[in-house]
């Protein structure tokens, strides 16, 4: 316990001495600002799917949510970055001298990440809601921000522990990303545009689209608890993924 708890602030410090940190926070905040501004005047302009509406009005959380689709990109990024920048900087070697326990690593950097994504989501959330708000007009709900935001963080902490094993996994920033953002963004909307039951199913199990259905309280096909659940088993399947990885090839 005493290793893993050097280790863990031995990863915090390394995080925040990080300059792509700092921006890819940057980018969030802005990413959500800008993504609620768009969606809330979609919204006031009658633009915006029913599914968003609640009995006739537009929560402002749920504009943080559907403006998270562009935000979440940078989340990840700062996630997959945690990991795959060791090796790209060559310190995996270091690391791995003053923490030799690959799992009790991948576990202290999966904790940093987890902790420093709900936060800083759960805060992207409040934001987003706050700005959506005023330009929603008389549309507009104002209640429900504080929870949604922190369901914004609970996703976007699983999220972040599954782009931090796979980064253990791919090694390779480039790969990782790739394959992120073909999970969460590409593959989701090429499975649902064909009225297909098997690929809607495939669709709905990626994390994108389960974090979506938890995030919006939506109970089709499923209960918004099972999407959170979902996103969870990817994310513990990273973690295994990247800790078999890290087990089975030299730095």
């Amino acid at each position: 316990m005493t290793v893993l708890r050097a280790a863990i602030g031995a990863e915090w410090i390394k995080l925040w001495t990080t300059r792509t940190v700092w921006w890819s926070l940057a980018a969030a905040l802005v990413l959500m600002a800008a993504g609620a501004a768009q969606y809330a005047l979609y919204a006031e302009n009658g633009d915006l799917d029913a599914t968003v509406l609640r009995d006739g009005r537009v929560p402002a959380g749920n504009v943080a949510v559907l403006a998270l689709s562009f935000a979440q990109l940078a989340f990840v990024a700062l996630a997959m970055l945690a990991m795959t920048s060791e090796y790209s900087t060559g310190t995996m070697r270091a690391t791995l001298t003053w923490v030799p326990s690959r799992v009790k690593l991948l576990l202290a950097k999966s904790a940093v990440v987890a902790a420093v994504t709900f936060v800083a989501g759960a805060v992207a959330g409040i934001v987003g809601g706050l700005i959506a708000k005023p330009l929603l007009g008389d549309l507009g709900e104002a209640g429900g921000i504080p929870p949604t935001a922190l369901r914004i963080g609970a996703y976007l902490a699983l999220l972040g522990v599954f782009a931090v094993g796979l980064g253990a996994a791919l090694r390779g920033p480039v790969v990782t990303l790739v394959v992120l953002l073909m999970l969460i963004v590409v593959l989701p909307p090429l499975l649902q545009v064909p009225d297909v039951a098997v690929l809607n199913g495939i669709a709905d199990a990626l994390p994108g689209v389960a974090g979506n259905h938890f995030l919006l309280g939506d109970s089709d096909p499923y209960a918004p608890g099972l999407g959170l659940l979902i996103v969870a088993v990817w994310a513990v399947g990273g973690f295994v993924l990247g800790c078999r990885e890290l087990d089975r090839r030299d730095a």
